[in-house]
């Protein structure tokens, strides 16, 4: 029986009740992106033994639906995307892609406070003798888990997440041997929910990118307003994509299945690497960097001189000044800096 044929049994009021009921687990089933029984009490608001009326189950298979909807996009981009490498006699997919790809978390619009409510769930399925196992590290995620459910993460929070996930595995790894796999379980998917909710997917990019980086391009210059207005969007949106993205190895950045942000390599030139504002703050920017950091043993990029927040960024990620143009070396006749990065 098909996803869709057992919808249509949940919703259908002429079927009794408990019909209905086995209709939507089943469904669940095929489709439990946190784990079935956290994604059961996300969607119903019960620990899977409580009756439920009509109207909660057509209420949580709607949801569900969303996600698995978004999930099927998701998957059709992806092909078209895997089909263009294959043509182009690349590898598709890289290993970071296939773990998010295949990882604990709930696509669509309700992807934060699924994720939310799974780390939560999880969480307290830990006991007392499997925490006291995990100290010091418990101590550690509990922070984290802790920032996670308020939110948000601020950058100490995020490197001591990812600083963790090694430690993690040892100590799951100790859990199971002493016969306590669940709770080594819990803590594990604890840990893999907030990473890929918290760190973008970083991949590269395609010519299916080319709206995303242009809306992306236009809205994050569009803030900066010290810059001229020397385009029009649809000028804009031509050269990203005529020029820039043929032109570039170009790096887009997910977060929850939407590109948020992109860098643009051109040899060793680091010739864009924007954010789209709504998404700045939240290591975006840096996991593409070291993305291109990973590909070059040398980088170099202009900054504007007004950019001070670009400036401080960049900084911090090691690169150094080499010297200084008054604006005649750009359009926008504005002074700017040439930086550089050495491995």
């Amino acid at each position: 029986m098909t996803f869709q044929t057992r919808a249509r049994r949940v919703r259908n009021p002429d079927l009794p009740m408990g019909q209905r009921y086995t209709a939507l687990r089943c469904a669940l089933e095929e489709y439990r992106q946190i784990g079935f029984h956290a994604s059961w009490a996300f969607l119903t608001g019960t620990d899977g033994r409580a009756e439920l009326d009509a109207e909660t189950l057509v209420r949580a298979l709607d949801r569900l639906e969303a996600s698995r909807n978004a999930r099927i996009a998701e998957n059709a981009v992806f092909a078209r995307r895997r089909a263009e490498a294959k043509r182009a006699g690349r590898r598709e997919p890289e290993a970071e892609e296939a773990r998010y790809r295949r990882g604990r978390r709930w696509p669509g619009p309700d992807a934060l406070e699924a994720s939310r409510f799974a780390v939560a769930f999880e969480w307290r399925r830990i006991g007392p003798g499997a925490r006291d196992r995990l100290a010091p590290l418990h101590r550690h995620l509990e922070q984290v888990v802790a920032a996670f459910l308020d939110g948000p993460f601020d950058r100490a929070e995020r490197q001591l997440l990812a600083q963790m996930s090694g430690d993690l595995a040892a100590i799951r790894r100790e859990l199971h041997d002493l016969g306590l796999r669940s709770p080594a379980l819990n803590a594990w998917r604890v840990q893999e929910i907030i990473s890929l909710d918290t760190f973008p997917l970083v991949r590269r990019g395609w010519g299916g990118d080319v709206e995303d980086v242009a809306r992306i391009f236009w809205a994050t210059r569009s803030g900066m307003a010290y810059l001229p207005a020397l385009y029009t969007r649809e000028q804009t949106d031509w050269w990203v994509r005529e020029v820039m993205v043929p032109q570039s190895e170009v790096l887009v950045a997910e977060h929850r299945g939407v590109p948020v942000g992109f860098a643009a390599l051109e040899g060793d030139l680091l010739a864009h690497l924007y954010i789209e504002p709504g998404a700045q703050g939240r290591g975006i920017g840096e996991a593409l960097l070291d993305r291109a950091k990973r590909r070059r043993r040398t980088l170099d990029l202009r900054v504007f001189a007004a950019n001070t927040g670009a400036r401080a960024f960049y900084a911090r990620h090691g690169f150094s000044e080499i010297n200084a143009d008054d604006g005649s070396g750009n359009e926008e006749g504005l002074p700017d800096l040439l930086l550089r990065w050495r491995r």
